[in-house]
């Protein structure tokens, strides 16, 4: 296991005074976002210094019921435009752009109205996954902004040009959303990370691991990396893109962090019996947990072929309740919490959204995906699979006919995780983020009402250590 430190400074230490009001602003497009800030969330309450936690989403509060339930407060409002998906894997481009300019014309608006909450609730920070407009909100109420996520929406609208006569328009658009986010003075960046224009302008689309050793070395070797092409994590660097905010006090930082994934809860036992899957057939037969929800079971060719290998059986997330499920395949219910699901079966079939990528490295299930090629942040995710994970593409085509079983079976072979310990990602992001959430405020108060001093984020003393990942035979598969 590598040694997952950042040289530190000794010289203070970050102190929490009072409890601080964090507004973290949750993007309404996939469950991704909504599950890694859950996680952030919940670590972020169980610091002793006993913060308050908004959350802010215009996705269903059904989603952050695991926060509300220990003590966050969910707001409804609309606070990004988002991405348009007819599917799970493909992206209305024309109707995604004009949701997008709709917003932006009224951003003024909506402005207004997020900077008087601020103030209203007395908020100390704004944390964003990833919404652009929260961050020049904070701005205008006086208070520091933070990034948490592995992209953001400039780059993935960006994606969309396709060089005709739309891609001008678009070009605008993003400027504004880059200005936004450029209020932002913290990148908590996650891995499977893709270019971050408002604080990163290098030219390749995939952070990359540096090459260690000049041109007159004997021989010129390239740096094992974890993810995000860091060798060690947490890992702090300086933003090459300046902030938007004159009054800023604080240089503009980007720090890795380990992976931040919900940890399943039940065994795998419980978790099948109680799906009503009898003993003598999860006891016998492989299991595929298919995690689109259903969309295409109800296609005629499902109906002549089982789309799955011998001796193999199907969960189905979100299955709506019109469609009748194929012999072996078994509903799992809205509220089902998915990392015990990824956790108790062989193979997960879905799409690269960083939840279920970080689930299956998390739980070391071989993942097997449809790629959405319009939806730019795949590449940062299929690098993180290839480097940490172990992955299988099936073609869209195949997918939508119900040809499975080849890739089914060769994710099968594969181990679900890295085999090589130096390079192994800790498990434990979701604390290390809250802890340097926290001491981003902290350190955001002392250069502001007094003489700024060295703490916080220029050390990680303060920080927990990550964890190395449990062993496969510690997780109750």
């Amino acid at each position: 296991m590598a040694k997952l430190q950042v040289k530190v400074n000794n010289n203070t230490s970050a102190t929490v005074t009072r409890p601080f009001v964090f507004c973290f602003y949750v993007s309404g497009h996939g469950w991704g976002h909504a599950t890694r800030a859950n996680q952030i969330i919940s670590d972020i309450l169980r610091l002793p210094a006993q913060h308050q936690v908004y959350v802010i989403s215009n996705a269903s509060s059904f989603i952050f019921q695991g926060v509300t339930k220990v003590g966050a407060i969910y707001r409804q409002a609309s606070i990004d435009a988002g991405v348009v998906q007819p599917l799970a894997y493909t992206v209305d481009r024309h109707q995604t752009i004009a949701d997008l300019k709709q917003f932006i014309h009224r951003r003024s608006d909506i402005l207004m109205d997020e900077i008087a909450w601020l103030k209203q609730v007395k908020a100390d920070c704004v944390i964003c996954d990833a919404p652009f407009l929260p961050c020049a909100a904070a701005a205008g109420a006086g208070i520091p902004a933070a990034i948490a996520s592995n992209f953001t929406f400039d780059e993935v609208y960006s994606g969309l040009c396709e060089g005709d006569a739309l891609d001008d328009e678009i070009k605008d658009l993003v400027e504004v959303v880059i200005q936004d986010y450029r209020n932002a003075d913290l990148l908590v960046r996650l891995p499977g990370a893709i270019r971050i224009p408002s604080f990163d302008d290098a030219v390749e689309l995939v952070p990359s691991t540096p090459v260690i050793g000049g041109p007159t070395a004997a021989a010129t070797t390239t740096a094992k990396g974890i993810v995000n092409g860091k060798t060690q994590l947490p890992s702090v660097s300086v933003a090459t893109v300046l902030s938007n905010r004159l009054s800023s006090k604080i240089e503009r930082r980007i720090i890795d962090v380990p992976l931040v994934f919900r940890k399943y809860h039940k065994s795998r036992k419980q978790v099948l019996d109680e799906l009503g899957i009898p003993s003598s057939i999860y006891d016998t037969h492989r299991i595929l947990l298919l995690s689109f929800g259903g969309q295409v079971l109800g296609k005629a060719e499902w109906k002549q072929e089982n789309p799955l290998p011998p001796n193999w059986i199907c969960i189905v997330c979100g299955a709506p309740d019109n469609i009748s499920l194929p012999s072996g395949f078994y509903r799992a219910s809205f509220d089902a919490y998915v990392p015990d699901l990824t956790n108790a079966v062989d193979v997960v079939l879905g799409k690269l959204g960083y939840g279920t990528c970080s689930e299956c490295i998390g739980h070391h299930t071989p993942f097997v995906y449809v790629p959405r090629p319009q939806f730019i942040e795949e590449f940062g995710l299929r690098k993180l699979m290839r480097d940490q994970g172990s992955a299988v593409e099936l073609d869209r085509h195949d997918f939508e006919a119900g040809k499975w079983a080849t890739a089914i079976e060769k994710a099968a072979l594969l181990p679900g995780s890295c085999d090589d310990s130096d390079r192994l990602v800790g498990h434990d992001g979701g604390p290390i983020a809250a802890k340097i959430l926290e001491q981003f405020v902290v350190e955001w108060n002392s250069r502001k009402h007094s003489t700024p001093t060295t703490i916080g984020l220029t050390t990680t003393n303060d920080l927990p250590r990550p964890l190395q990942p449990a062993p496969l035979e510690e997780q109750s598969r």
